[in-house]
C-alpha cells in the first residue's frame, strides 16, 4: 500500500534566524498578512506610510490616520510581543501533531491562561479555514467514534452513550485507498437524522458517487442520496475496508492521551477541527507560514470573553465527556 511522502516544513532554525531579537521581522511579516496587496490608508486612500514599531501601527504618510497592526483581526486584543505571537503560531501551525497548552506555556514563557488562549485562537483559525470545504470524490469513507470515559456498569458492546459521538468522513481516489481529505464534526447524538444531516453537509452526493460504511443502520438514510456500501468489516484481514479510517481515528484517539493529556468537553469540536486541518495540510510544507498570513487577514474580532461565552454555549449540546 503506497502513500506520498510528506514535503519538507520550515524548520525552527531558520525561523529563529529570521525572527529572533528581531522585533522588525516580525512587523514585516505582520504588516504582511494585513496588506498583502500593498498599504493604503482607510481614510485618506494614500500608499506612503511610516512604520511604528512600537505602537504596532502604521501611519499614513499624507493624513497621519494610524491603523492598528491587528485591527479587525481575531488578534486584536493581543498583548503578547510580536516575536512570542509569532512563535507561537510557528509552532502550533507547523506541527505535525499538535500541542498543549502546557507545551506551548513553555515555550513562550508565558502563563497557563495566555497559552490557552493561544492555542484556542489557533483551532479557531484552522475551523475557519475548513468551514468552507466539501469534500467531493467519486469515493468516500464514514465512521463514527467515541471520545470520553465509559460510564459506570455500562457493558454493552459497542454503546457507548455517554461518551461524545463525532463524524468521520474521508475521501479517496480510488476505492479503500489512501485518503486524499478528511472531515471531521462533533454530533450531539449517533442517529440516523442527525448522520443524515451532517453527512449532507460534508460530502457532494449522488447516485454515481459511493460511500463506504460498516454496518450501523444510522447510516441508512443515506440510500436515497449516493451509493452506499454498508457491511460487517472483519478488522483482522488484510486490507479491510476502512482501514485507512481505523488508522486516522485510532491517531486522534492517541493524540488525546499523548499530547494533550485531555481534551475537556466544551473543547471538542475546535479539537476536532484541529486534527482534520493537520491531515488536509500535511503536504503544505513550506507554504504554511504564508496560509497563516492569509487565516489572520481572513480572520474576525474575537474577544477573549466571547470565546469562552461561546464555549460554555456549545457545550450543553455535547454528551458528558472525560478523557
Amino acid at each position: 500500500m503506497s502513500y506520498n511522502l510528506k514535503p519538507k516544513k520550515p524548520s525552527m532554525i531558520d525561523f529563529t534566524k529570521k525572527y529572533a531579537n528581531n522585533e522588525q521581522a516580525c512587523y514585516d511579516f505582520f504588516f504582511d498578512a494585513k496588506y498583502p496587496n500593498g498599504y493604503y490608508c482607510e481614510k485618506c486612500g494614500c500608499t506612503h506610510y511610516h512604520k511604528i514599531t512600537r505602537h504596532r501601527v502604521v501611519q499614513c504618510k499624507e493624513c497621519g490616520h494610524q491603523q492598528y497592526l491587528f485591527a479587525n483581526t481575531i488578534f486584536q486584543d493581543n498583548k503578547l510581543d510580536l516575536y512570542k505571537l509569532l512563535l507561537g503560531l510557528f509552532l502550533f501551525f507547523n506541527s505535525n501533531k499538535g500541542i498543549s497548552a502546557m507545551d506551548m506555556r513553555s515555550y513562550l514563557d508565558v502563563n497557563y491562561k495566555t497559552a490557552l488562549l493561544l492555542c484556542r485562537k489557533c483551532r479557531i483559525l484552522m475551523a475557519e479555514s475548513n468551514s468552507d470545504k466539501i469534500l467531493d470524490s467519486m469515493f468516500y469513507e464514514a465512521d463514527t467514534a467515541y471520545i470520553g470515559a465509559s460510564s459506570e456498569g455500562d457493558h454493552k458492546q459497542g454503546m457507548a452513550t455517554d461518551k461524545q459521538p463525532f463524524l468521520a468522513v474521508l475521501s479517496t481516489l480510488q476505492e479503500n485507498r489512501y485518503p486524499q481529505y478528511l472531515k471531521l464534526s462533533a454530533i450531539p447524538k449517533d442517529t440516523k437524522d442527525m448522520m443524515k444531516r451532517f453527512l449532507e453537509k460534508s460530502i457532494v452526493t449522488g447516485s454515481e458517487r459511493t460511500l463506504n460504511t460498516d454496518a450501523k443502520s444510522t447510516f441508512s438514510p443515506m440510500k436515497e442520496k449516493i451509493n452506499l456500501k454498508s457491511n460487517k468489516i472483519s478488522y483482522e484481514e488484510n486490507n479491510h475496508k476502512l482501514y485507512w479510517m481505523n488508522i486516522i481515528i485510532g491517531n486522534i484517539k492517541n493524540q488525546i492521551t499523548g499530547i494533550y493529556h485531555g481534551v475537556s468537553k466544551r473543547d471538542i469540536p475546535l479539537f476536532l477541527q484541529e486534527q482534520a486541518y493537520r491531515f488536509n495540510h500535511r503536504f503544505t510544507g513550506n507554504e504554511m507560514m504564508q496560509k497563516i498570513k492569509k487565516y489572520i487577514i481572513q480572520s474576525t474580532p474575537i474577544p477573549n470573553k466571547s470565546i469562552i461565552k461561546a464555549l460554555n454555549t456549545a457545550e450543553p449540546y455535547f454528551t458528558p465527556s472525560c478523557v
